[in-house]
């Protein structure tokens, strides 16, 4: 516990900070994010009475504790993950339809069943934060969440799973990660991108507080392989900030991850960034392709600094123009910037302390509208007693109309 003296010093400090954030950076009021959903506690579409109730009296459903990541929209859904940071998640990944008559604490439907959601079985999903869902309808789950086995009993593997969202969910493939890739005991698969262009690829970033990196994974050799570089560590230098009276000190690893449209110029680039860190960096696919990149250490020399950002970053996304859009954790904002133009020129597009503690997930939809769940994250995943009070709205779906562009996985074949 800090000192009230050295409470005062600390707000004090954060607040000449952000006096002088936005005094440089001006906030465009012209972007207005609109709260399409939003919930204070997350519950499902029980099989019946029975099951909820025997759920609750078990424990296996502790309403406080399930949070909500991802989101993805696909087909009129919107699927989220429900990560096991804490005991009492009765399923991990969900959806509920876009046209949904309730906005406000929607209920879940966990995708694709309460079979495939079974914590005792490793060939269900056991944890998961992060997935996308390719241009043919494929989504690509990261289950690999690996802090939770000490809840489960388990030692499950991390694993990639893909389902055919055009089948029901069905399982197409399933890639269990070796040890040496992420670990079965403290892996932390955390966001994926999808490189379709000629062969597929997804590019993956490893939380893991023990062995963080950027795994790449071939779906052709169905095979994976790790870059592991000190810019994927936790900036030590990166200031701590106050997030909803709560002072945010986190030392975690790389975290959001972008990728560029294609071009017929050049490969694309890759972006990514640490949670606690204000740096963002990229590098071409075309090393991270080549598995032989990783024979020597010249790789290290083509990872490039792009820019320091305002604040710390969880997740980002980049849309068919090459508009990279990404969250500003201190801030409580997010913040745009164009890869085709100098990062000296991004800006600061939106911010509100009230409604958007902890931006997270970024998805763009086929009409070109950008959401942005924000879920209060830093809580969830500490070991501190978590409380909130029932009325408090924890998570939010955030929707900007009409950014100009979709998905970085579309449109951009005609377009250069």
């Amino acid at each position: 516990m800090h000192s009230p003296s050295l409470c005062a010093l600390i707000v004090t400090s954060l607040s000449v900070q952000l006096t002088e954030i936005f005094a440089i950076n001006n906030v465009s009021h012209y972007n207005v994010f609109e709260t399409a959903w939003s919930w204070s506690y997350v519950n499902y579409t029980w099989p019946s009475t029975e099951a909820y109730l025997t759920a609750l009296a078990t424990l296996r459903y502790v309403p406080e504790n399930v949070m909500l990541a991802g989101p993805r929209i696909h087909n009129g859904k919107v699927y989220v993950a429900m990560p096991k940071f804490r005991s009492g998640v009765p399923a991990t990944l969900g959806y509920f339809n876009i046209l949904s008559s309730e906005a406000v604490n929607t209920l879940i439907t966990p995708f694709p069943s309460w079979e495939k959601n079974t914590p005792e079985d490793c060939g269900s999903l056991q944890s998961v934060i992060g997935m996308e869902i390719d241009r043919y309808g494929i989504m690509w789950v990261l289950d690999g969440h690996r802090a939770s086995n000490a809840l489960s009993g388990l030692q499950c593997p991390p694993k990639l799973v893909l389902l055919d969202l055009n089948a029901g969910g069905a399982v197409r493939h399933v890639f269990s990660f070796p040890n040496e890739i992420c670990l079965t005991d403290g892996g932390f698969l955390n966001d994926i991108v999808i490189d379709d262009v000629v062969e597929i690829f997804a590019y993956i970033t490893d939380n893991s507080p023990i062995d963080p990196g950027l795994i790449v994974y071939s779906l052709g050799k169905n095979k994976a392989w790790k870059f592991r570089d000190a810019t994927m560590f936790p900036d030590l230098s990166a200031p701590n900030y106050l997030l909803d009276g709560s002072l945010v000190d986190v030392l975690a690893p790389i975290d959001g991850i972008a990728l560029s449209p294609f071009t017929r110029k050049s490969p694309r680039t890759l972006y990514y960034t640490s949670l606690t860190g204000h740096g963002l960096f990229s590098i071409s696919t075309a090393i991270l392709k080549n598995e032989n990149s990783l024979k020597d250490q010249k790789w290290r020399g083509l990872v490039k600094p792009v820019g320091q950002k305002l604040c710390s970053t969880d997740g980002m996304v980049m849309d068919s123009n090459g508009n990279l859009y990404y969250g500003l954790l201190c801030l409580s904002g997010v913040g745009k910037w164009n890869v085709f133009e100098p990062f000296e020129i991004s800006e600061v597009i939106y911010s509100n302390p009230s409604t958007m503690v902890w931006p997270d997930g970024f998805t763009i939809d086929f009409d070109g509208n950008l959401y942005l769940l924000s879920n209060y994250a830093f809580r969830f995943a500490g070991n501190e007693t978590l409380y909130f009070s029932p009325d408090v709205i924890k998570f939010r779906i955030h929707k900007l109309h009409d950014i100009g562009g979709v998905n970085y996985m579309y449109n951009t074949f005609e377009r250069y």
